[in-house]
């Protein structure tokens, strides 16, 4: 079975069926992991977290959202640069 979705395609992401603090809601699948049995898997990562999460494909859905310029320009790291 191959993976139905792409890295850097932008889903909705159901909520979770069972106890768990995982939002529903637009996300961006960073990577698809490798599989040889059981659900196809991918590394998603939510528009209103900073964490990545690993989720079953059952669980995406094709959505219209976009990335907005500042999410794409957003970056794990800032520097505070003072001129002195």
């Amino acid at each position: 079975m191959s993976h139905r979705y792409t890295a850097g395609q932008m889903l909705e992401l159901r909520s979770a069926p069972r106890l768990s603090n995982r939002p529903s809601g637009p996300c961006e699948v960073i990577t698809c992991l490798p599989h040889e049995r059981g659900p196809v898997l991918y590394r998603v990562k939510s528009l209103g977290e900073n964490i990545e999460r690993v989720v079953e494909e059952g669980d995406l859905a094709p959505s219209s959202a976009t990335k907005t310029a500042l999410a794409e320009n957003e970056t794990a790291f800032t520097i505070a640069i003072s001129k002195r």
